[in-house]
């Protein structure tokens, strides 16, 4: 409960205090309209008396009262209907000020604790109340007769008065006191005079009863200073009785039976758009006429008529009755004491409260002078003159006979002052409040008399609080919350509320909830103030906390009743945090609802709202939410305007190189001069260091990708998506330096006369975004660009757009149906800030205690004069090579800007791999013949570390519109691999001046590499000629390693290059065409012969093999450069120093051709492979003296059921390598002795058969062949390289020889075979 202006104690004693009738005649009413106040109200200010008045019990022992308030008020014939009580509460609840109140932080929240709204309730409902007979301790204790002065016969008035007050049935003792009062107008005359009139009353009915009020007494009167006005704070929302006018109360029953009629309004349903019901109180006259000519000394006679009253009428007259009754009953009972009780006690067999089969009519009637009613008498007076233990003495036994009586209502109303009597008192040893909640449960379920349970549960909740039971109190709020009206259950609900937060701890979950609940109850009610209070109150505790649907539904109902009471900032207010709060609510149908209902409204709201800002303003709207740290910006990309689902993928370490090669083309431009080098950063997003600020020139695109969201869970429709820029116009006196300078982090110069404003279109063009579609929760992409059309400063502000809110418009056909059709659109412009962060700084204990971040200027532009800009294409480039292909294609560079470039550079990440040729304006076909050459040239051989290729322009300069066509030849290496070369364009504007120093533009090529050939050299043996001149005998080993791409075949090996400083190649004259198949190999012998010694320079020596004729020139450019990069350049080139042995380096090229079948279509592959060679003279040892090669037939198919075994025919050829003749042994075994690790394990068994062991001798650079033969019992894949050869020399040395690489043969079953050619391995 929250804090009342009053005490508990104080609030029990205006409650429970001595009611005195109130009985006026016209004329002393006269006197006091005079002043704007009846009777009542001017007795009512003085009706507390603070003075401490002494009596006597029953047993003469003395008593104190204090603090004896007393409450004056007619004896109301017929009390007010409950209409008129329901109207006269809710216009005064809907009057009192909201604002100002008194609050408190609860743990970190502000919660407001006065409410005097529920005081100004309870007020009128103790004021309003009617007590029936049961309820004697409401009833009259006495009665007051006030009687003009000026009557004719003021004695005979109160006589006929008298008369009247038989009518009045409520008292609390039947021989009641009454007082009389003569009212003196002295201003006016009197027709009798005042004394001649006390006296008479005096002789009737004794002086003590009988006192003279004079009012209006000029003689008394201060100069212009009448002092305090106490009646100010009673005089707004007096109640109206009988004894007013009848036609306001006439006029209020009209009024609340015209409102029974009306339907309830729902604060969540679509018609809360009704007006608050206008006020039904009389308009009160000025505050400040309500007794203010009243003086201090009419005060001070007011305040002495009362305490005479009090002292020599009131408390005399009802000690004297306190005295008689106590007397009467303690004869009655010693009477009945014995025998009648102890009757009553055995054979009652009355059931207890509560008890099935009670009726809630159980009330019969008591005498007034029998004892129960004398005793509760006794306790009435005895309570009213604050005598408690006498009180609940009478109180606890009167209670027990009700209870035996079955009288549920006396019953109850003695638990309820039992309970009093004990909290108003000293105590006792039963806790006064279980005789409470019985009487409540009595009143609520026995007696079905929901207004006493309303009444006492008020009571009950007061004494809680002030001893410290909030929760309790809390209970009892609620549970009489579903009462007869909703403006009750809202007040009791919210106090409900209040005494959860002063728990201990508090319980603000609780107190959030209720308060929603009270709110809600408010708002059916008609009271939207307080209910929007309510939400408000329930908002700040449950923002932010998780409870999704709680938020949604308080956020709705806030912006719908702030629109309701013409509140539009708060409207719009709420609507924007529902509309922006993160949902995770997506399963629950009803936020789908309010999430639709909330769109329609904030849409309204805001046009409402935009009517009373400034012209053209726009609003910062909650939807969609843009995720500002993941905008990317691109420059000089031509993207279109559209959505995408995701953002383009940026590669960290594509990234990182694209850095690396922009410096090495920096350093090889700069030809080692010392240039401060300053990245050309493109692209800027999460992941790029943004602190430089972008550079652009006028009319180039520059595109920005914002990824938004859609929060909601239901669908958004935006129009007119367009970027917001800001622009500044560059000083035209500053030099390009300073331009230079700013882009290097720091923010734009924006002084007085150049401040950014919003750009025009005359100053940048922007793209628009028609319509978008965003689904519940749906992320997307959002493309726009801008093109700044003068120089100067541009930034991205913000995201311009139009918020649609769709509405179907209801018709009724004829039929009656009700059709949704012809959707209406409303829209309202919007913007959304866009605001990056930079990286969060992390250096010191400052920035890592809080969140600090960087600084981001990636939507902040430099616009430079007109610049070149190219765009770069590798279309034509190729996308798949095999192992030692090497294919041509056209790099293609096109300055799309305004100015020539002059100096161009291009870099690449994989030099070893591409070879850059001529540049040319137009465009050529690349070379797809090769070049012939002659056997012997001299070359200059260096190894390459390329860093670049600075590539001269035709005309010295590229103009505006022309493209440049690079030769490029892309190698596809000795690997299989995918390659994505990084290719990257260095340039320089023509004009010197240009503002910034450098561009690039960067360029991909993806290349899958397949397997085709490995190559391997080895020297067998080196010995003097006959002429003396030494000669070197080698193998070169190739293999064709495309065993499972069966594209590639007709593998012949056309040429072989050796490139030394000391040795030639000797002519071949072997025409056998060297074709190889896939899986097979051919080592191929050669002979070099040693040169004299000469300058140093190298020599390129070719020998063409097989039926090519022809020799290819090693000396053009992609064929010798390429070598050049290889790692067997930088063996051949490299030195020995220190060595005392000759040694030898040699660089070997073979040249190969294929046939490749892509599709239908057939395509011939020129390829070349390198390796090295040394050639030690002195240490060399010979080891390989044959070489050696296998023909036989590698697929068969045949059926085993029919010819049980297969025989295969394999011929061995045999060169010898040596230098004298030889003997060669070949032997062929089933199981040959080979260690575990070497012997085959995927490969079938087969047998030999014939002769197992040959013996032959070979002459010098002599072939000779041998016949071998095979069998096979099964199907699949053989090895047949399981044949044994050695060397047996004429110093009788044997030397074991390796015929390489592995011998496949495929056997299938029939119509399975796939080769059916010889093979050569």
């Amino acid at each position: 409960m929250a804090q009342c202006s009053q005490n508990t104690y104080d609030f029990i004693k205006g409650v429970f205090g001595p009611k005195i009738a109130v009985i006026s005649s016209q004329g002393a009413e006269d006197i006091c309209s005079t002043h704007g106040l009846s009777i009542v109200d001017l007795l009512k200010p003085f009706s507390l008396l603070n003075s401490e008045f002494q009596i006597r019990d029953p047993n003469n022992a003395p008593h104190i009262i204090k603090g004896l308030n007393l409450t004056f008020s007619y004896p109301v014939k017929n009390a007010d209907s409950v209409q008129i009580f329901r109207k006269l509460l809710s216009d005064a609840i809907s009057s009192t000020h909201l604002e100002g109140n008194v609050g408190v932080s609860v743990k970190g929240y502000y919660v407001k604790q006065s409410t005097p709204w529920y005081e100004i309730f309870r007020d009128m409902y103790f004021e309003h109340f009617s007590p029936k007979d049961h309820d004697s301790i409401m009833h009259f204790l006495a009665c007051a007769v006030f009687v003009s002065a000026n009557e004719d016969d003021p004695v005979a008035r109160v006589k006929k008065m008298k008369q009247e007050i038989v009518s009045i049935s409520q008292w609390i003792d039947p021989e009641f006191m009454s007082y009389h009062v003569v009212v003196h107008d002295a201003s006016k005359p009197t027709k009798v005079p005042v004394q001649e009139t006390l006296n008479a009353l005096s002789t009737l009915y004794g002086p003590a009863m009988c006192h003279v009020l004079k009012l209006n007494d000029a003689k008394e009167e201060t100069n212009g200073n009448p002092g305090p006005n106490p009646w100010i704070q009673f005089t707004k929302g007096r109640s109206y009785s009988d004894s007013q006018t009848d036609k306001t109360a006439q006029t209020l029953l009209q009024m609340a039976m015209d409102d029974e009629t009306d339907a309830v309004v729902d604060p969540l349903g679509a018609n809360d758009d009704q007006e608050l019901p206008s006020s039904v109180f009389p308009e009160d006259k000025d505050k400040k006429q309500v007794g203010e000519k009243l003086t201090v000394h009419d005060q001070a006679a007011i305040r002495s008529c009362i305490r005479d009253f009090v002292i020599r009428a009131l408390l005399p007259f009802n000690e004297r009755r306190m005295k008689s009754l106590n007397e009467s009953l303690n004869t009655r009972r010693g009477l009945r004491g014995t025998l009648f009780s102890a009757t009553k006690k055995f054979f009652n067999t009355a059931p207890k409260p509560g008890a099935p089969g009670v009726s809630s009519s159980s009330n019969p009637g008591y005498q007034t002078d029998s004892p129960e009613i004398l005793l509760r008498r006794l306790g009435d007076i005895a309570y009213l003159l604050q005598h408690y233990t006498m009180a609940y003495n009478s109180y606890h036994a009167v209670k027990r006979d009700f209870q035996n009586d079955q009288a549920y209502y006396h019953y109850a109303a003695a638990l309820e002052m039992t309970s009093l009597s004990l909290f108003m008192g000293t105590g006792g040893r039963r806790d006064p409040h279980s005789y409470y909640d019985e009487c409540i449960n009595v009143y609520m379920n026995i007696c079905k008399a929901p207004q006493y349970a309303m009444r006492s549960t008020l009571v009950h909740c007061e004494c809680l609080i002030s001893r410290g039971h909030f929760h309790t109190a809390a209970n009892w709020f609620i549970s009489m919350a579903n009462g007869e009206t909703d403006l009750h259950s809202g007040l009791l609900m919210e106090q409900g509320a209040h005494c959860y937060v002063r728990m201990e701890p508090p319980s603000l979950r609780k107190y959030a909830f209720q308060m929603v609940f009270a709110g809600h109850k408010y708002s059916k009610a008609g009271q939207r103030r307080h209910a929007l209070r309510c939400y408000h109150n329930a908002s700040a505790i449950l923002k932010g906390k998780g409870w999704s649907l709680a938020e949604n539904h308080i956020g709705f109902t806030i912006g719908r009743l702030s629109y309701n009471t013409k509140d539009i900032s708060g409207a719009y207010t709420a609507y924007k945090y529902l509309l922006s709060y993160k949902n995770n609510v997506a399963e629950v149908q009803n936020s789908q609802v309010i999430f639709q209902k909330g769109v329609q409204d904030f849409v309204s709201v805001v046009q409402q709202y935009l009517n009373t800002q400034p012209a053209g303003t726009t609003l910062e709207l909650p939807v969609p939410i843009v995720k500002h740290n993941k905008i990317s910006v691109s420059l000089f990309e031509a993207s279109q305007v559209g959505v995408d689902n995701t953002l383009p993928d940026y590669d960290k370490a594509k990234g990182a190189r694209i850095l690396e090669l922009e410096e090495q083309a920096h350093e090889l431009l700069s030809n080692g001069a010392n240039h401060v080098f300053r990245t050309h950063q493109t692209v800027f997003n999460e992941w790029t260091s943004n602190v430089n600020r972008p550079l652009c020139a006028v009319n180039e695109v520059i595109t920005i990708r914002i990824p938004v969201k859609n929060p909601l869970q239901i669908p958004v429709t935006l129009s007119n998506l367009s970027l917001h820029c800001l622009h500044s116009p560059r000083d035209p006196n500053d030099p390009i330096k300073t331009l230079k300078a700013s882009s290097r982090g720091s923010s734009p110069d924006l002084t007085a006369k150049n401040k950014l404003k919003c750009a025009t279109k005359e100053q940048i063009r922007v793209t628009t975004l028609e319509q978008l579609v965003l689904g519940p929760e749906e992320n997307v992409i959002v493309t726009l660009s801008v093109e700044p059309l003068i120089e100067g400063n541009i930034t991205i502000a913000g995201l311009n757009y139009h918020l649609v809110s769709t509405k179907a418009v209801e018709t009724v056909q004829q039929d009656g149906t009700l059709v949704k059709e012809n959707p209406m659109e409303n829209m309202i412009p919007g913007r959304i800030s866009l605001n990056p962060n930079g990286p969060r700084l992390n250096l010191s204990k400052e920035q890592r205690c809080s969140e600090v971040y960087g600084t981001d200027n990636r939507l902040t532009f430099i616009v430079t004069p007109p610049l070149p800009l190219l765009r770069l294409s590798t279309a034509s480039l190729p996308t798949h090579l095999y192992c030692g292909e090497l294919k041509c294609g056209v790099i293609e560079l096109m300055n799309i800007g305004s100015t020539p470039l002059s100096e161009l550079c291009i870099v690449t990440s994989h030099p070893k791999h591409v070879i850059l040729g001529e540049v040319k304006l137009e465009p050529f076909q690349p070379t797809v013949h090769p070049v012939h050459g002659s056997e012997c040239e001299v070359v200059k051989i260096k190894h390459i570390q390329d860093t670049g290729t600075v590539l001269p322009l035709p005309n010295g300069q590229l103009h505006p519109g022309e493209t440049a066509y690079i030769s490029c030849w892309i190698y596809g290496g000795d690997n299989e691999s995918s390659l994505d070369i990084l290719f990257l364009a260095y340039y320089k504007p023509s004009d010197p001046g240009a503002s910034i120093s450098h561009r690039i533009v960067s360029g991909e090529a993806r290349v899958n590499v397949n397997v085709s050939v490995a190559v391997e050299s080895r020297v067998c043996h080196m010995a003097p000629t006959p002429d003396n001149q030494l000669r070197l005998t080698g193998t070169v080993r190739v293999e064709n390693t495309g065993v499972y791409n069966l594209s590639l075949q007709d593998l012949n090996v056309t040429q072989l290059s050796l490139i030394s400083n000391r040795w030639k190649l000797e002519h071949n004259a072997n025409t056998i065409p060297l074709v190889i198949y896939p899986g097979g190999s051919l080592s191929i012998p050669f002979t070099a012969t040693l040169l004299p010694p000469s300058d140093p320079q190298h020599y390129l020596s070719s020998i063409s093999l097989g039926t090519s004729k022809e020799l290819i020139d090693g000396r053009q450019q992609h064929i010798l450069e390429l070598f050049q990069k290889s790692d067997a350049c930088q063996e051949t080139v490299k030195e020995e120093p220190g060595s005392l042995d000759p040694i030898y380096n040699l660089g070997m090229i073979v040249y190969w051709e294929g046939s490749v079948s892509e599709g239908e279509n057939t395509r011939t592959l020129h390829a070349q492979q390198h390796s090295s060679l040394q050639a030690n003279i002195a240490q060399h040892v010979p080891s390989q003296l044959l070489a050696m090669s296998v023909t036989y037939k590698n697929s068969w198919e045949t059926d085993f059921k029919i010819k049980p075994l297969l025989s295969v025919g394999v011929t061995l050829h045999i060169t010898n390598c040596y230098r004298e003749t030889v003997t060669v042994i070949v032997t062929t075994n089933n199981h040959i002795n080979k260690p575990e690790s070497e012997k085959p394990k995927l490969f079938l068994p087969f047998m030999w058969s014939g002769l197992m062991k040959h013996k032959l001798a070979i002459a010098e650079d002599t072939t000779e062949s041998v016949n071998l033969n095979a069998l096979f019992s099964n199907p699949g894949v053989y090895n047949i390289n399981q044949i044994s050869v050695a060397v047996v020399t004429s110093d009788n040395r044997t030397i074991p020889q390796t015929i390489p690489g592995t011998m496949l043969l495929k056997v299938d079953p029939p119509s399975l075979s796939n080769y059916n050619t010889p093979v050569m391995a």
